[in-house]
């Protein structure tokens, strides 16, 4: 099995200023968009081969990941979904619990078809923006070694490693 990787990012004084492409819109998730957001979400790991070996085990925690972010207690849902015109093509699960060891519940995640154009970027930028407007001072976010978010994505935005012997899939849920 591969290692985990930890990032950490302090949102106090940084920029998380991503423009997306003008075709494209980032949004926060609304209620409606629940059922979608787990679509994309399992397309998307489908999609990647790093996740392969775990699609089980994956499914059955974003399916979970989702339940939380959208929980009823909220006031809205913790997720920012990229659309396309109408469709969403791109989402970012997150944990907005200060205490939380990973923040980033999904990462941002686009369908296949719309990758290697900088949205995941703009959307992980939408997520930081997102969390420090919850009030957190210090995000965490955890991705598999040699996955594309370790290599391409939780590098930015001034991003460093911290230790983590988590593996956010076997947390259980609250």
């Amino acid at each position: 099995m591969q290692p985990w990787l930890c990032f950490e990012w302090d949102t106090v004084s940084a920029d998380y200023s991503v423009p997306a492409p003008a075709s494209l819109a980032i949004r926060p998730a609304n209620r409606e968009d629940e059922e979608v957001v787990g679509k994309v979400l399992r397309t998307a790991f489908s999609m990647d081969s790093s996740w392969g070996d775990i699609s089980r085990r994956l499914d059955e925690s974003m399916e979970r990941f989702v339940e939380e972010a959208f929980d009823k207690s909220r006031e809205t849902p913790s997720c920012v979904v990229a659309q396309h015109g109408s469709r969403i093509i791109g989402v970012s699960v997150m944990d907005a619990d200060p205490d939380s060891l990973n923040h980033l519940s999904s990462g941002p995640m686009i369908l296949h078809e719309y990758r290697n154009r900088g949205l995941g970027s703009a959307l992980l930028a939408a997520t930081l923006n997102f969390l420090r407007a919850e009030g957190l001072a210090k995000v965490r976010g955890v991705t598999r070694a040699n996955s594309t978010p370790a290599r391409f994505i939780y590098t930015k935005f001034g991003s460093h490693q911290v230790s983590c012997a988590l593996d956010p899939l076997q947390v259980v849920a609250r």
